[in-house]
């Protein structure tokens, strides 16, 4: 199958740093080609697939549809990351990445990033967002600090938090997605009360402090569409301590991680690693359907469909976001004593 991926965004696929999209659909694409298919990429310039073909387009999502002229005659399906609004020339699905407008429709071959995702948009399709796990290392001796993956400045990450929960366990705080400062000065800084302020870092740097890290730290307080940064953690063998939002219970298992809204439980997760087995948070990834190729093989299922019937089956209706729905509400978070 010949595998069209079109991701029209700032960044190239994939990101030198933040970026989880088109670090997901660099995945994807690695993966597919793994499998024996064909796969063109339309993106920034600069951004590689390996044994993809690149056709750059420079310019993000907007009103210019220029790009489809870049489409291979050969293209059995599109693979957009968003939604379309004018007539596609090739069969498509679409991935949507984040949480819509209350009442927002999408198009009939949306699929989501977890269940929870596609249940708060009407729908039934997703597939999870899948990893390549030899680009990840779990070493057996772990330093004694936690880890925040995310962006930092977002208030629905929650890195407030994040640092309560480690201030309470007595264990030093890595920030990964903190803002950038010119010449990298923010990491000359000093250790802030028990924090530690990385800026946004790349694979290279990422990787190692991961394999180490004790656990991740992710009380995020809204519906996360997915959490790529805890697949990231578990692949390392970080446990993880978060909230129970979104996708994440369809992620973290009792062996690997505690999911609560209190402060206090995940300060005390986070003070006793003796409980988790970094083998088993490796498992999870590797055996739990989190890979780059079991990401792909759900998407192939989910081309054959749209290949042979036109459009995936929703009962009629269109994926809609629910109604009263507010992405950005801040959800339900307890940083008292108990």
């Amino acid at each position: 199958m010949h595998v069209t991926i079109c991701y029209l965004s700032k960044r190239p696929v994939p990101p030198p740093l933040y970026g989880g999209g088109q670090r997901a659909m660099y995945w994807l694409g690695k993966a597919l080609i793994e499998l024996g298919h064909k796969v063109t990429l339309i993106a920034q310039p600069g951004s590689h697939i390996p044994g993809a073909e690149l056709r750059p387009w420079p310019k993000p999502h907007g009103s210019d549809y220029g790009w489809m002229r870049l489409i291979p005659d050969s293209t059995d399906i599109l693979h957009l990351r968003s939604v379309p609004l004018v007539p596609m020339p090739k069969p498509y699905v679409l991935t949507i990445g984040g949480n819509g407008e209350p009442g927002q429709q999408f198009p009939p071959n949306t699929i989501f990033l977890s269940r929870s995702h596609a249940a708060l948009h009407g729908s039934t399709h997703f597939v999870y967002n899948g990893i390549d796990p030899a680009e990840y290392r779990c070493e057996s001796e772990r330093g004694d600090y936690a880890v925040f993956l995310a962006k930092a400045s977002w208030d629905v990450k929650n890195l407030p938090g994040a640092i309560e929960v480690c201030r309470r366990a007595g264990v030093e705080l890595y920030v990964i997605g903190s803002r950038n400062w010119p010449f990298g000065l923010q990491r000359r800084l000093p250790v802030i009360r028990g924090v530690r302020y990385l800026g946004m870092l790349g694979q290279a740097e990422k990787i190692p402090l991961l394999a180490r890290a004790r656990c991740l730290v992710f009380p995020v307080r809204w519906h996360e569409p997915f959490g790529i940064a805890v697949v990231e953690a578990l692949a390392s063998g970080c446990y993880v301590a978060a909230t129970p939002y979104g996708a994440l219970p369809e992620l973290v298992t009792v062996e690997t991680g505690v999911l609560s809204r209190r402060a206090s439980d995940l300060a005390d997760a986070v003070r006793h690693p003796e409980r988790f087995d970094p083998s088993a948070c490796v498992r999870r990834v590797t055996e739990g359907g989190f890979t780059h190729i079991d990401m792909a093989r759900r998407y192939l299922r989910y081309y054959e469909q749209v290949l042979c019937h036109g459009e995936l089956e929703n009962n009629g209706q269109l994926p809609q976001t629910a109604a009263g729905f507010d992405a950005n509400k801040l959800l339900e978070w307890h940083c008292g004593k108990s």
